[in-house]
């Protein structure tokens, strides 16, 4: 049997359909949004397959049948009745400067008319768009589907389509960058969004920031187990979790170069160094207004953004047959295992003391690669690090 290619980076269907390419066959969940509506907006970061979803509508509703053949939709759909579509694509250009979108919206529009066989007499996008529109309709007699295929460079979907009030929520609410590597929520509340009162997890499931890792059935009831979609996610929210606890959300990237230097060079001391001045230039006034600055776990939070920040390999609460560590980091061939303890709640040492007495390196031993164990303890009173102590593995 021959084994077929994964379509890394390919968003065309045709190719993926023609040249044997592995295809997850979503196309049940396409004729169920043509049937059930007609307009949808899909607010999912990138690496989600909108490219690919938005070709695959394309051919679909042009009829290319051949491409279907063995897929959910093909028994369903009326082959018969294709139609035209106007596909926009913005994937190719930067439109930062101005009158860049304009120009390439124009272009497009050229493009669609001279295969389409009509010209238009008007000079602005908006005119030539419905011009467009209405010739298509009367020369086949069917309404033409619009696809406009939205693609972001660099994190720009997030900056641009992330609102201040999802980060202002989870602060108020107490949620951490570190909660959200492992939430379980029921069916009931991940389908519920009522604007004046929507959940958390309702909140980011829908919006994207949370997908489903897995389901667990617990007295015939379907539990959810979400966690971050993908690394670029996972960093740039906490990122900007973190430019919403520091006083000067300019030092973000500074502190980013730095913690990946002295990690590379594991210079544990200047790590340190860097918490404490994080966590000193935090305002009193801050820690009495934020929620967050009070919940169990603040601290490790912080620990665990930055790292996450950077796009590394970060587990939390990382399981083994001793128990389970507080975060665990891959990097540079080497693996560092954090545990966080606060002062106020457990003797002074109690965090190394953890590492060791559960022996939680044991499971990486396998690997061959210098383990590192780094037990941070935390003073509420003082709101900073007050121990630092690491030991190999």
């Amino acid at each position: 049997m021959t084994r077929r290619r994964l379509p890394i980076g390919i968003q065309t269907f045709r190719t993926i359909r023609e040249e044997g390419f592995y295809y997850v066959d979503k196309t049940a969940h396409v004729g169920r949004l043509v049937a059930e509506g007609s307009h949808y907006f899909l607010a999912r970061p990138r690496r989600f397959g909108k490219s690919l979803l938005v070709d695959t509508l394309k051919a679909l509703f042009e009829g290319d049948e051949a491409l279907f053949e063995g897929l959910a939709v093909h028994d369903g759909w009326d082959w018969s009745a294709s139609r035209p579509v106007l596909r926009l694509s913005f994937g190719g250009g930067l439109f930062a400067e101005p009158g860049r979108l304009h120009a390439d919206v124009m272009a497009q529009l050229d493009a669609v008319e001279r295969d389409a066989g009509v010209v238009s007499d008007y000079a602005g996008a908006p005119e030539r768009f419905r011009d467009l529109l209405a010739k298509l309709h009367r020369r086949t007699g069917r309404r033409a589907a619009v696809l406009v295929d939205e693609y972001e460079f660099d994190a720009w979907w997030f900056e641009t389509g992330t609102p201040t009030f999802l980060v202002d929520t989870l602060l108020a609410r107490g949620v951490s960058g570190i909660a959200l590597a492992d939430v379980v929520a029921s069916s009931d509340l991940l389908s519920s969004f009522d604007v004046d009162d929507v959940a958390t997890e309702a909140l980011l499931f829908q919006t994207g920031y949370l997908t489903i890792t897995g389901t667990e059935f617990i007295g015939g009831k379907a539990l959810y187990r979400l966690g971050y979609p993908n690394r670029e996610v996972r960093q740039s929210l906490n990122e900007r979790l973190l430019r919403a606890l520091s006083p000067d959300a300019s030092r973000q990237g500074t502190r980013e170069i730095e913690l990946h230097a002295l990690l590379r060079a594991n210079d544990f001391a200047g790590l340190r160094r860097l918490f404490e001045a994080f966590f000193a230039s935090i305002p009193h006034d801050w820690h009495r207004k934020n929620p967050i600055a009070r919940c169990e776990g603040y601290y490790a939070s912080v620990f665990y953004s930055h790292f996450a920040a950077l796009g590394l390999d970060v587990t939390v609460e990382d399981s083994s047959s001793h128990g389970r560590v507080d975060m665990a980091v891959r990097f540079n061939g080497q693996v560092y295992l954090f545990e966080f303890k606060v002062v106020e709640q457990e003797p002074e040492g109690a965090a190394t003391a953890q590492l060791k007495a559960r022996r939680y390196a044991d499971k990486y031993r396998a690997l061959g690669q210098p383990i590192n164990l780094i037990g941070v303890e935390f003073s509420r009173e003082a709101r900073n690090v007050v121990a630092f102590e690491v030991e190999r593995g």
